[in-house]
């Protein structure tokens, strides 16, 4: 079975390995290889190895069929464990949710509030420059899209619907469709914040003077609480996670223009933790709020859409503040 000129003392030799590979997966049991030390971990794959290449000689040479399926199955029990993947676990990603993303956003507040205000100035701007020059909104926005909303206003009857026209069928590939686009434009936001924050601050403009320019349009139409009623709904987690996203590019491209006494190198790489939770953070937001945006906020009157809205930044505060509080944290140097 085992090649050599001593063919009994090799064969003992065999069994030797044999048995010891047995007992070190025994050892092992169903808790895997991560309970034996380095050591014993390599000789479990060195004695793997070798089994192998005994059941192959011991095929080529005839064997017993009892030796035959004995090393069968030690050589399959060992290969479970060398080869062995790590079990997908939510774990870490439910942690994150429930905490880790909180701890992220108060660390981090500054950064938020200053991409929060720079959304919010400068939908408030447009609006207010669109309700006293109704004009400007051809300035400020895409003209085709301006001319499509006031003949929409024009013709508008009841309550205001904007674009939420589709049926409930197509609820779901609206919903993917939404999250798609707007994954997207929360990746653009933290890759244009991470180049030295203005480009960020450029893409928190431009949206905000989209919604401005279209609030000054509804205002002026005498729809504006219907507007919001639809935009609230989802908007509150969505128009938030944008300017989450974006602060997140903001916290790295901040560590680039003021890194302190570190390097821009270091700086950048303390950074990034906090920076990259921020992004995944808002793209959780994104896919609860495009579920919200493809199935509530067309299906449902103004009453439930304005429960939903307050709902979503009541519990959202509260996650904000609460979550993440009760295990004590070390100090982060990277937000310091």
């Amino acid at each position: 079975m085992c090649s050599g000129v001593r063919r009994p003392a090799i064969r003992e030799n065999c069994r030797q390995r044999w048995i010891e590979l047995s007992a070190l997966l025994d050892r092992i049991g169903r808790r895997g290889a991560a309970v034996l030390p380095v050591e014993q971990i390599k000789r479990l794959c060195s004695l793997y190895r070798q089994v192998t290449i005994d059941l192959s000689q011991a095929r080529a040479s005839g064997a017993d069929p009892a030796v035959l399926q004995y090393l069968n199955a030690l050589a399959a029990r060992a290969h479970g464990q060398v080869y062995a993947t790590s079990r997908a676990s939510l774990g870490p990603l439910v942690n994150f949710a429930a905490r880790g993303f909180a701890r992220a956003l108060r660390r981090n507040w500054r950064f938020v509030a200053a991409a929060a205000l720079v959304f919010a100035s400068t939908t408030l701007i447009s609006g207010l420059a669109v309700v006293r020059d109704p004009e400007l909104a051809f300035s400020l926005f895409d003209e085709k899209i301006v001319e499509y909303e006031n003949i929409r206003l024009e013709k508008q009857q009841g309550e205001y619907r904007g674009n939420f026209t589709f049926d409930v069928s197509d609820s779901p590939l609206v919903a993917a469709q939404i999250i798609g686009n707007n994954v997207k434009v929360a990746i653009m936001g933290f890759a244009l914040g991470s180049l030295g924050c203005v480009l960020g601050a450029f893409l928190l403009v431009f949206n905000g003077r989209m919604l401005g320019t279209l609030s000054g349009l509804v205002w002026n139409g005498g729809y504006f609480l219907g507007f919001y009623s639809l935009v609230a709904t989802h908007g509150v987690l969505e128009l938030s996670a944008i300017c989450i996203s974006t602060a997140g590019g903001f916290r790295l491209g901040w560590s680039l223009l003021a890194p302190g006494r570190l390097t821009r190198g270091d700086a950048f790489r303390l950074a990034s933790a906090d920076a990259f939770a921020l992004l995944a953070g808002s793209v959780l937001m994104l896919v609860a709020a495009g579920i919200i945006e493809a199935f509530v906020t067309p299906h449902f009157g103004a009453v439930v859409r304005w429960s939903v809205a307050g709902g979503t930044g009541l519990l959202f505060a509260l996650y904000i503040g609460l979550a993440g509080r009760s295990q004590s944290q070390p100090p982060n140097i990277a937000s310091r």
